[in-house]
This record gives C-alpha cells, sequence and structure tokens, in this order.
C-alpha cells in the first residue's frame, strides 16, 4: 500500500507499508526509517513455478540493532549465519545493505567490508558468511531465487564469486522493488511466483543499469544523450552524426563514443533503428509503396531500404506487407 499526502506546496510525504510489516516514509523523496520490523518468508515451488525460469525460494528484510547479537528474524537451521561456521545456499540471493556497516566473506573471496549501498550477490554452493560491524543499525533487504533462466541473467552482471559486493549507494528504485517482492510475498496469492519472475528481473535490470551509468565519468552524459536522441528523431531522415555532435558542442569522436557507451549502440545504429521502426509504421497504414517509403525516408534506393529492412526485421518489405 503506498498513501501519498502533501502537508504543503514544498513538502510531499509518501507512506509506504506492507501490511503492518514495515513502515518506511519518505519526505521529497527522502528516506526516513519511522518504524521497521524484520520479516522473512520462504516459499514452497511447483514444478509448474520451476517451469518460468526463475522462482523465488525466499525474501525479507532484516533490522538489527546495535550491539545486538540475534539475527533479525528466525530462519530454516540451513539459512542461518552463525559466524564461526558460515552458510552454503543451493540458489542465488541478492541482499542490499541500506543502513549500517559490515563484513562479508567467502570462500572464493577476500574479506570485505560492507558500507550503506553495497549490494550483495551471494552464487549457489559457494561457503559465505557475513555480519553487522560497528555501533550502527543493521538493515538489509534480500531476496533468494533460482531457475535454469537464473544463471543466464546474472552472467549479464559484472558480478561474481570472487567479486560479489559493488557500492550502488542508496537507490529508491531498488528498495521499492524489494518492497513489493514483500508485498507479493504477504499474499501469495494465484500466480504469485509469476510476479516475483517479473520483480527478480527488473531488480537484475536496475542493478546492470546503475552499475552502467556509474562507469559513464561524463557529468552530463544524461542531457547530451537525450538531447541527441531528440535530434535523431526530428531529423531523422538527412542529419548526419557529425551535425548532431557539432550541435551538442562535441567532437565526432567524443558523441559517439558517449553515446554508444550509455546506450550500447552507435548514433548511427540508433538513427537507423528509428527509420525502420518508422517504415513499419507506413507500411502498416497500407498506403504507401515500399519505392514511396524508401524515398521518403530518403534511402539512396528501394534496393537498399529493402536490404536494411530485411537485415532488421528478417523479411524483405513486400513479405512484411503480406503477413
Amino acid at each position: 500500500m503506498i498513501l501519498i499526502s502533501k502537508l504543503s506546496n514544498d513538502i510531499s510525504v509518501k507512506i509506504l507499508n506492507v501490511y503492518g510489516k514495515i513502515l518506511v516514509i519518505l519526505i521529497n523523496d527522502v528516506h526516513i526509517l519511522i518504524k521497521m520490523k524484520s520479516y522473512n518468508k520462504y516459499f514452497a515451488v511447483s514444478e509448474n513455478d520451476k517451469d518460468w525460469g526463475i522462482h523465488a525460494l525466499n525474501c525479507g528484510t532484516s533490522m538489527i540493532q546495535p550491539g545486538s547479537n540475534s539475527p533479525g528474524v528466525r530462519h530454516p537451521d540451513r539459512y542461518k549465519i552463525i559466524w564461526e561456521r558460515g552458510r552454503i545456499l543451493n540458489e542465488y540471493q541478492v541482499f542490499y545493505l541500506v543502513e549500517g556497516n559490515g563484513i562479508f566473506e567467502s570462500r572464493s573471496s577476500a574479506s570485505i567490508e560492507l558500507h550503506a549501498g553495497s549490494i550483495v550477490l551471494i552464487f549457489p554452493q559457494c561457503w559465505h558468511r557475513y555480519k553487522p560491524v560497528g555501533n550502527q543499525l543493521w538493515h538489509t533487504y534480500w531476496v533468494g531465487f533460482d531457475g535454469k533462466l537464473a544463471g543466464e541473467f546474472i552472467q549479464k552482471l559484472d558480478f561474481s564469486s570472487e567479486n560479489p559486493v559493488k557500492i550502488i549507494g542508496y537507490q529508491e528504485k531498488i528498495v521499492q522493488v524489494f518492497l513489493d517482492i514483500l508485498e507479493t510475498s504477504q499474499l501469495e496469492y494465484s500466480g504469485y511466483q509469476q510476479v516475483f519472475v517479473g520483480e527478480i528481473i527488473k531488480l537484475i535490470g536496475l542493478i546492470h543499469a546503475i552499475r552502467r551509468k556509474s562507469e559513464i565519468k561524463q557529468e552530463d552524459a544524461d542531457r547530451i544523450v537525450q538531447e541527441a536522441k531528440v535530434i535523431l528523431m526530428q531529423y531523422n531522415l538527412s542529419i548526419s552524426m557529425e551535425e548532431v555532435a557539432k550541435s551538442l558542442n562535441m567532437g565526432y569522436s567524443s558523441f559517439r563514443k558517449l553515446f554508444k557507451e550509455y546506450t550500447g549502440i552507435s548514433p548511427g545504429q540508433y538513427q537507423m533503428q528509428h527509420k525502420i521502426n518508422k517504415a513499419i509504421s507506413l507500411l502498416n497504414e497500407g498506403k504507401y509503396s515500399v519505392k514511396e517509403i524508401a524515398s521518403e525516408l530518403q534511402f539512396e534506393t528501394p534496393q537498399y531500404f529493402a536490404r536494411i529492412f530485411k537485415k532488421k526485421t528478417g523479411k524483405t518489405p513486400k513479405e512484411f506487407l503480406k503477413m
């Protein structure tokens, strides 16, 4: 449940509540804990759930007060972390430290300091242990999952059993995904595991996006790339990449490098994909011939247009019209 109210024109309050278990408040998008109770949930998984490729096995949040030896919540024996013996899981687990400091150790990694904003990926069959340190509140969220597709998604991240910890800082979108997972876990309505599939993939995608963005050193990269996209979409029929770079007060090489680093494709590829998307729209209208569309989109010849169209879509324009 999310409640939003305004105390004045300048102050907005958002309360996120998961059925009495979790209560946090956002004042002007600043995360403030009012009350938080530790909570966890472990799930029975059907064969149908496994057929989806990813299934959740557990989730939770843990609040440990300074100086407390309590783990915060009770866990099944194989999930308990006793520092002297550690533990081994049979699944992936992502945990996010939003407050506090700690230590993480595993068989594959060195001893790693944890700080608020650390996100940790625990790998299956890898001995590990972690604990809070210092005189601060320890607050984490976690979700455990497995499945035939889980490893494929994890490979997209720059985590490994040797390097399982990254600093991403406080990220409200990450916290919101965990809150959504916890809310779904409370209800366990029909199909809840399939909802978890989407949330877990979203979580992995957000982590990837945050990491990618942190690697881009140019401070105004967001503005430059968004302005470039607008220019390419407005003038996609004629403008050259050199002209786009000039309009952004950049050299072409620097602009191309930044755009590709940010989006994963070159500005020329982005421009071409936009032209193909527009061609598809025009073909769907059924009002124009292939020759007219090629001319409208300023391809050199209808043959060149057909060749590029097939390369991008797997079909020629005429084959597409017959669908």
